[in-house]
């Protein structure tokens, strides 16, 4: 069974990157870079805010983690009032997995998801959908580490963005160690098909994973998408598949592909 290296924390109570990969005989590992902590006491206040809440008509979330922070420490702590007027408005989106994690969470009014792939094309998405509309703000709930390419799209065409930070990033010390030890439990594999994958997600806490995977030769390198293949390309390692969208069906396609063509 091929072994793949998922360089993610893993999504609870159900990951779908997991279960794609075990219904297809493979055998997914994730190996955590980064550790979340949940930072929702702005966005609280904003959202208890009930003059605030009814105006407001727009909200930008592109990352799972700001979701969870929803769920887990926002939500509870509204009235059944406020979350209602909250699961009403439109939230704008990147990628199915996170479109999906909404809906799922109540969201009643999730836009763009598996339309888009990366934060410029869903500014795109948002400039298109309220050209010549009058919009007082477009909240944005981010982590601390975050790319401006959103914001700076908006602002560019006359339209304020007010950034609240939901959750901050760790890096976890001994990532790679940990995955010093899952690659290499995967043993001396011999058949070329059966080497084991490593998929990036994300730039973040990687750095000493490269230089690692620059000294071994027995792997097959995935990224989820161009903007971590143009980092691993700039680190000095080429991807042997890209995910063509952000998604879990996406991801096992095209390394299924790729295995195939061997």
């Amino acid at each position: 069974m091929t072994k793949v290296i998922l360089l993610k924390n893993k999504t609870v109570p159900n990951d779908p990157y997991e279960q794609n990969f075990i219904s297809n005989e493979f055998q997914p590992v994730f190996v955590p870079l980064i550790k979340h902590f949940h930072l929702p006491e702005e966005a609280l206040q904003l959202f208890k805010d009930e003059k605030y809440l009814n105006k407001l008509k727009y909200i930008i979330i592109t990352s799972q983690r700001t979701v969870e922070c929803l769920n887990e420490s926002i939500m509870p702590r509204l009235s059944s009032h406020q979350k209602e007027i909250l699961k009403q408005k439109t939230i704008y989106t990147v990628g199915p997995a996170t479109s999906a994690f909404l809906e799922n969470s109540g969201f009643q009014h999730v836009k763009g998801g598996v339309k888009v792939g990366n934060g410029s094309l869903l500014a795109d998405l948002i400039l298109n959908s309220h050209e010549n509309e009058d919009v007082d703000h477009f909240l944005f709930l981010v982590g601390e580490i975050r790319r401006d390419i959103i914001p700076k799209k908006l602002n560019g065409h006359g339209y304020k963005v007010n950034e609240v930070v939901t959750y901050s990033t760790k890096y976890l010390d001994d990532n790679i160690g940990t995955f010093v030890a899952n690659f290499k439990s995967a043993g001396d594999i011999v058949e070329e098909h059966e080497q084991t994958w490593v998929v990036f997600f994300s730039p973040q806490g990687t750095e000493k994973i490269i230089e690692f995977l620059k000294d071994n030769s027995s792997y097959r390198l995935a990224s989820i998408g161009p903007t971590t293949e143009q980092y691993l390309l700039d680190k000095g390692l080429t991807p042997h598949v890209v995910s063509e969208k952000p998604e879990p069906s996406s991801l096992l396609n095209a390394i299924n592909g790729y295995m195939k063509s061997l």
